[in-house]
């Protein structure tokens, strides 16, 4: 390996260098893993698919809809994540039986990238964030360090997305239906 990791097994770039990118997401693919992840897979960000209806499906079926600034209408709209994946071309697309695991691992491993180096490292959860009892949306986030807006709130067809990368989710059926949740790093 290229870069040098912490005593924790952590990635540290130098002041001028950042870690090698497939060292960074080889130890970001096992953090992930190591926390409860079911799969994860490095993607061409190219992959991602964005489509204007996707808030509406927040809006008209999400009893989050504007109650949180990580959902619509406050979050980031389609046609400024599609400017914003412009940015990117390398992310880890990972998913976990639960949208509290997903909003986590896209907080830490962004936060992992950032350390290691990948200053713009960004990472998406999956549903309300729900970190605090009732969110400050009259205001700025309480807990801007681990709150991250859902794919599906910047308008990010999680289900197109996951096909374009060889997974195949199904949506739940009945209420209660395990369905798998989705996360996204965008790395560089």
């Amino acid at each position: 390996m290229t870069g040098t990791f912490n005593n924790r097994g952590g990635p540290v770039a130098g002041p001028a260098e950042a870690v090698a990118l497939d060292d960074l997401v080889e130890h970001l693919c096992r953090v992930a893993r190591e926390a409860g992840t079911t799969e994860t897979r490095v993607i061409d960000v190219k992959t991602v698919a964005v489509a204007p209806w996707v808030r509406w499906k927040c809006q008209y079926g999400c009893p989050g809809y504007g109650r949180s600034l990580t959902c619509p209408p406050f979050s980031p709209r389609p046609e400024e994540t599609e400017k914003v994946l412009d940015c990117y071309r390398t992310g880890i697309l990972f998913l976990a039986p639960t949208s509290w695991l997903v909003r986590y691992l896209a907080a830490h491993l962004e936060h992992l990238a950032f350390r290691a180096g990948y200053y713009r490292a960004f990472g998406l959860g999956a549903g309300p964030c729900g970190l605090c009892e009732e969110c400050n949306t009259g205001g700025a986030c309480r807990r801007p360090g681990e709150a991250r807006p859902s794919l599906e709130a910047c308008g990010i067809d999680v289900f197109q997305t996951a096909r374009n990368n060889g997974l195949n989710l199904t949506p739940a059926r009945e209420p209660g239906e395990p369905c798998p949740r989705v996360g996204l790093v965008l790395l560089e």
